[in-house]
């Protein structure tokens, strides 16, 4: 795609992917245990789906690899997330394979597989022996980073792209916006009943 047609993009749009800083993205979800993830979808496909839109208005809609992206709805690619990732790393990977680099591999599949927010809490009640429930709350830790980690990656990898294709700089730095605080300070209230649920079973 011609960077004057880029250019006609509002700056927010000019990248084939949604900007974001990798360590950011890690804390966050911890720290909400998970829950931040789902912000992460909603920005990445809300981002596909308005530049696409920006894309059509200025008649260059056959440039677009995507055509379907102006129809997307952010709301299901997020509540799907699940299966959503394998969309979002196949598209970071054909770009990146596309635009001739090498280093294009990004285990769309891996991704699936190893991604899940819900971990083993979910499906665990709590006992009597609490440090069998811690070990199984620590457990639960190694599998949220795991699945974060997914994530993390592939923005990683977006971020890679943006850069060798020189569509932003290389250093993304870390913002927090409105909604970046509200979903940590929801996913932390969460997490830490979700702690004393199960080290301190009722």
């Amino acid at each position: 795609m011609s960077k004057e047609i880029i250019e006609r993009l509002p700056k927010e749009l000019q990248t084939s992917f949604y900007r974001d800083n990798p360590k950011k993205i890690f804390v966050l979800s911890m720290i909400s245990c998970g829950f931040y993830d789902l912000l992460w979808f909603y920005r990445h496909w809300r981002h596909f789906k308005r530049r696409a839109i920006g894309l059509n208005k200025i008649k260059q809609q056959e440039l677009n690899i995507y055509s379907k992206d102006k129809d997307i709805i952010p709301f299901w690619s997020t509540f799907f997330c699940g299966f959503y990732i394998v969309g979002t790393a196949r598209r970071i990977r054909d770009k990146m394979k596309s635009a001739g680099f090498s280093n294009y591999a990004i285990g769309p599949w891996w991704a699936f597989f190893l991604f899940g927010n819900d971990g083993i809490m979910g499906f665990f009640g709590g006992t009597e022996d609490i440090n069998l429930n811690v070990t199984i709350y620590i457990i639960d830790v190694l599998v949220v980073a795991i699945s974060t980690w997914q994530i993390t990656r592939l923005q990683i990898k977006a971020n890679e792209y943006m850069t060798l294709s020189n569509e932003c700089p290389q250093i993304v730095e870390a913002h927090y916006k409105k909604w970046d605080l509200i979903v940590l300070l929801l996913g932390f209230i969460l997490g830490f009943f979700a702690l004393i649920g199960t080290i301190f079973p009722l």
